[in-house]
């Protein structure tokens, strides 16, 4: 069951337009793709579990700056619009600067996975990511097409940190694509994939398990551009076990045992307001 409370809590909302009114530098466009729920149900994909939550909280997002604009699509009624864009699979949402680069986050950007969507909005209405200056030169060098599919969770540490680098090279890449997809709450979509471990990066069909730093991410790239298919030896592989939303939901009960007075959340991690 997701919880009816406002995904993002009202006194939460000050320190994050505080955040936003700091670091915002341009314009973002806010798109969200979901589906309205149906009494079919289909055993060849996930329900869209998160739909209204997704829904809900960007337009709280939007209502905390002026830079902000949003503009909702049902993926049925816009189904041809959705083809177009290559939405598949709701909820999702796209963040897009006025230089045309975007963001793509499929599922609830909620948990650890919050101060990351946040950091990938800023970078994405400003234009610019917070890189080294010789990374930003050889993405702007990078000719190939390179698309970024990235699992993450929002109980998971390396998740959050891997999509902020993956974000960064999606805004500075002018080839670089990038969706990132909260897969604990598609478990067959994570079941069909083989998912054991988090974060799972895929790079043009190659797949990579576990957090990416700025250099190692850059070299694996520029391998793949190349032709090369010689995986780049980081020093140490970060992961963390996948679980679905009951999982997750379950992990935090435990966890919790033993403090008074402390329910366990209702879905799979709260908000990480940015900044603290």
């Amino acid at each position: 069951m997701v919880s009816s409370e406002p995904v993002i809590p009202r006194e939460q909302r000050p320190a994050i337009a505080n955040y936003l009114s700091q670091r915002l530098a341009g314009p973002v466009a806010m798109e969200t793709w979901t589906q309205r729920e149906s009494t079919l149900v289909r055993t060849d994909r996930d329900p869209c579990m998160f739909c209204e939550p997704v829904a809900s909280a960007a337009r709280q997002l939007a209502a905390l700056h002026p830079l902000i604009s949003i503009t909702p699509y049902d993926i049925d009624t816009h189904a041809d619009r959705a083809a177009e864009a290559g939405i598949e699979r709701p909820p999702v949402t796209v963040l897009r600067g006025r230089n045309g680069r975007e963001v793509r986050m499929v599922g609830l950007w909620s948990g650890l996975l919050f101060s990351a969507f946040m950091d990938a909005l800023v970078y994405v209405g400003a234009g610019v990511a917070p890189i080294q200056p010789e990374t930003r030169e050889a993405l702007h060098e990078i000719e190939d097409e390179i698309k970024l599919e990235l699992l993450i969770a929002p109980y998971d540490p390396y998740s959050a940190y891997t999509l902020r680098v993956a974000s960064a090279f999606a805004v500075e890449g002018r080839r670089v694509r990038l969706e990132a997809i909260e897969v604990s709450e598609f478990p067959r979509l994570a079941q069909a994939r083989m998912v054991t471990e988090l974060p799972l990066l895929i790079v043009n069909g190659r797949r990579f398990t576990g957090a990416w730093d700025e250099p190692d991410l850059l070299e694996q790239l520029k391998r793949i551009v190349e032709g090369n298919d010689e995986p780049v030896v980081r020093e140490r592989i970060l992961v963390s076990p996948y679980m679905d939303v009951e999982q997750a939901q379950q992990a935090v009960a435990r966890e919790m045992q033993g403090e008074a007075g402390q329910p366990p959340p209702t879905t799979p991690g709260g908000l990480i307001i940015p900044g603290r």
